[in-house]
């Protein structure tokens, strides 16, 4: 898989690109009001980043059944995941917005797009660094773990973290996955992440 911006990335560029992300998702995850913060960080460090080739990704997604079957093998998954987890003793967070769907309905899709900008943007800018295509996708699924720790926050680092990787990590392999065979489309795996979100968040 070659990165959709096939001229050497600069680091500057990488870096500002970065800080956009994390005040995007600072904002989004302190600031109750500032839902919209990740959607413009990444926008903006998409932008920075892959500047004219930033269009690339936005193509019609390939293989359109690949979008529900991302997400219900995510929703097993999950579900078995967390069955196992109560086994174990953990006592892991909900998502603060479970529950709250009707509410959030109308400000998901946007900031479900500002998750996919970061998540895609890491593994496109690794493969663009020179990383092979499973370095990438797990740096991506690891960073975009830890980024989720403060909302599944259970008063344990050790279980927290267990949480994060386990779900928010293994989602985002499945939804990178998704990204790449329907064409390297963000819409595809958008659509993924939305279907797994407002079933996820209907309870």
């Amino acid at each position: 898989m070659n990165s959709i911006r096939e001229l050497p990335i600069s680091n500057i560029r990488v870096l500002i690109g970065a800080l956009f992300l994390i005040a995007g998702f600072s904002s989004l995850m302190f600031i109750s009001w500032a839902w919209w913060g990740l959607f413009l960080g990444g926008i903006l460090a998409w932008i920075t980043v892959f500047g004219k080739d930033s269009k690339k990704a936005f193509v019609a997604p390939r293989a359109l059944w690949l979008i529900p079957i991302g997400a219900v093998s995510y929703l097993i998954l999950g579900m078995l995941t967390g069955l196992l987890s109560v086994q174990l003793g953990f006592e892991w967070s909900a998502n603060p917005a479970s529950g709250h769907l009707g509410q959030l309905a109308l400000m998901i899709p946007f900031m479900l797009l500002g998750e996919e900008l970061l998540g895609i943007g890491i593994l496109e800018a690794a493969r663009n660094k020179g990383l092979s295509l499973v370095s990438s996708t797990l740096w991506s699924a690891l960073i975009f773990a830890f980024l989720h720790i403060p909302s599944y926050w259970d008063g344990s680092f050790f279980s927290t973290l267990v949480h994060v990787i386990l779900l928010q990590g293994v989602a985002r392999i499945i939804f990178n996955f998704v990204y790449i065979k329907t064409g390297k489309s963000i819409w595809g795996s958008w659509l993924t992440h939305m279907l797994v979100d407002f079933f996820a968040l209907s309870f």
